[in-house]
């Protein structure tokens, strides 16, 4: 199978797989938009096929690995809130535009197929600024929900090593509870303040780069289509397809500015101290996982390596949950952030483990 031929098939995927989310958007949420968007993969998704027809002599057909990632799609529809979706749909068709856009200048010889991929291409931005608005003023609570996460994740990784490690080298339970409750409680002060500084310094940067955009679509709108043309020369667009794409978009400042924004702005808004607090509060929780199986272990009499596997097991699984979630929020692979999650878990674990156990052995330790 040519290059050529992988890149359409999956491009073709990648339309079969949204019109089947934004499908089950429309049933969840009763929301028209959200039919339109599919009917319009829809489409796209036959004109991949329909390329391939014609210059292949080939049609793309539905196998397991399609069904098996609808099944994760529709699982992911019905459990993750609707806005941690349709941020994840957002960052999809970002990367579907740059992708399309790519692939025109292979097209540039045949005329009837260069328009009908650029008007895909002007397709994927006009979802991607739709989608923006729907999560518009979700902002802070997507927000929230990442400080949560980082905090969680951050105090389950460096609390359970410390157990885990102590579990290796010490036979009283309570102590190695003990242990892991003041390590979470000085982390948490230092997790407050360190995160209260970094929202702080992350506020002013995108506070400065939003209202320059502002003032330069006021002022003066052509340097906003300026840097909007640099900015997908960045991501390895061509020239002259560039000047296709946005060539519609000219008498649409609106359109440029929220293409300006999510392309350019990196940093996000947020407040100070609802990080700071958001943070504190799940790095205390985050460790609980860690903790509790020892102070439980204590009082029913169970072996500290017991103890330790089922704090380990408990860690790994809302590790992989939280791994799930960052990949939403952040638009990257579910299952790899998932896997990434847990392995580094299991990956600390047996370093510190070992440590421990070395530890004992060498210095004599008997606890």
């Amino acid at each position: 199978m040519s290059v050529e031929l992988d890149i359409l098939r999956s491009f073709w995927e990648d339309e079969v797989l949204a019109h089947h989310t934004y499908s089950l958007l429309c049933k969840k949420t009763k929301d028209k938009r959200f039919l339109e968007l599919a009917e319009m993969e829809k489409k796209h998704a036959e004109f991949w096929n329909s390329l391939a027809e014609k210059y292949y002599n080939t049609r793309f057909r539905q196998g397991l690995r399609i069904k098996i990632k609808k099944l994760m799609n529709k699982a992911l529809a019905t459990i993750v809130p609707t806005t941690f979706l349709i941020h994840y749909l957002e960052f999809g068709e970002r990367d579907a535009v740059l992708e399309y856009s790519k692939i025109l200048s292979k097209f540039r010889e045949k005329p009837e197929i260069y328009e009908k991929i650029r008007e895909v291409v002007i397709d994927e931005i006009k979802h991607e600024t739709e989608l923006a608005r729907m999560i518009m003023g979700e902002e802070k609570k997507l927000s929230n929900i990442k400080d949560a996460i980082y905090g969680m994740t951050d105090s389950l990784v460096e609390i359970l090593a410390l157990v885990t490690g102590l579990a290796g080298a010490l036979a009283n339970p309570i102590t190695i509870g003990l242990a892991g409750l003041i390590s979470a409680i000085g982390g948490t002060f230092s997790m407050t303040s360190g995160a209260y500084l970094s929202a702080k310094s992350q506020n002013d940067l995108y506070q400065g780069s939003v209202k320059e955009v502002e003032a330069k679509k006021l002022i003066a709108p052509e340097i906003l289509l300026q840097e909007l043309q640099e900015e997908m020369t960045k991501k390895g667009v061509d020239e002259e397809t560039i000047k296709k794409i946005i060539e519609p978009l000219k008498n649409n400042p609106e359109t440029i500015e929220t293409l300006v924004k999510t392309m350019k702005i990196t940093e996000k808004p947020a407040n100070p101290k609802e990080t700071a607090k958001t943070t504190g509060i799940y790095y205390i929780i985050g460790a609980l996982p860690a903790i509790l199986p020892f102070f439980i272990g204590h009082i029913i009499r169970t072996e500290t390596t017991k103890i330790a596997i089922v704090a380990i097991a408990l860690s790994a699984t809302i590790a992989l949950i939280a791994g799930i979630l960052t990949a939403i929020l952040s638009g990257t692979s579910i299952k790899r952030k998932a896997i990434e999650n847990v392995l580094i878990i299991l990956g600390a674990t047996a370093a510190t483990y070992t440590i421990g156990k070395i530890a004992t052995t060498i210095l004599g330790i008997q606890i």
